[in-house]
């Protein structure tokens, strides 16, 4: 089956590693479907009701976005955030596309999006996005080894856990701060987050040397 460890017990290293990389050529590919679809939405939108603009929200999660919030409005105004990952080249700091080579140790990006029509019959849809959270290659392949998972199903299911244990991280912060860049702003060693339910995990997480990101460094498996 492709995408999956063929192994007894917990799979070894090599087969962590070769599952992360097949998982990455299906994130890299979803990707470029979630942006396919919001490029026609763009291209096509003319606003619409909030009925319409719901269903442009439902296309563009059955693309392959992990997660879409719709704030509808009246003659076409609306916006929507996106979540989405992809596969990222920390060598080239670029995301990886579909002619792209997979590197040796690729990484997840998960982005952070934003569709805004201002509406009025301008027939105009801004878009904003950047990632907010890195996922090393190290993080990953240490879920895969010591937690047993097998595909790249499992492993995507494992990163956007790890994506929701940062989410979290990230509403605490916005909470407690006046400051809006306190989320990103970790110690040297790092947060530890844990990320449920994987009983007694926790993932490191630190900043990013040059982008207003996190990064998941490892995770730590109690």
């Amino acid at each position: 089956m492709h995408g999956e460890i063929q192994s007894l017990g917990l799979p070894p290293e090599r087969h962590a590693d070769r599952v992360v990389a097949e998982m990455m050529r299906e994130v890299a590919k979803t990707h470029i479907s979630v942006w396919d679809t919001i490029s026609e939405v763009i291209k096509d939108s003319r606003g619409g009701s909030p009925k319409a603009q719901r269903k442009l929200a439902e296309r563009i999660l059955r693309a392959g976005a992990a997660y879409t919030k719709l704030w509808p409005g009246k003659r076409g105004k609306f916006e929507i955030m996106i979540y989405d990952f992809t596969g990222f080249d920390p060598s080239r700091d670029a995301e990886i596309g579909s002619d792209d080579p997979i590197p040796e140790k690729p990484w997840i990006a998960c982005n952070l999006s934003w569709l805004e029509s201002p509406g009025g019959g301008r027939n105009m849809v801004e878009v904003k996005s950047r990632p907010v959270l890195f996922i090393t290659h190290h993080a990953m392949s240490r879920v895969a080894q010591r937690l047993g998972m097998r595909t790249s199903k499992h492993l995507m299911a494992a990163a956007r856990i790890i994506w929701n244990g940062c989410l979290d991280l990230l509403n605490e912060k916005a909470d407690r701060n006046a400051d809006k860049d306190a989320w990103f702003k970790a110690p040297p060693a790092g947060w530890r987050v844990p990320i449920l339910p994987m009983e007694g995990a926790v993932v490191v997480l630190k900043q990013h040397e040059k982008r207003r990101a996190l990064v998941a460094a490892t995770v730590i498996i109690g």
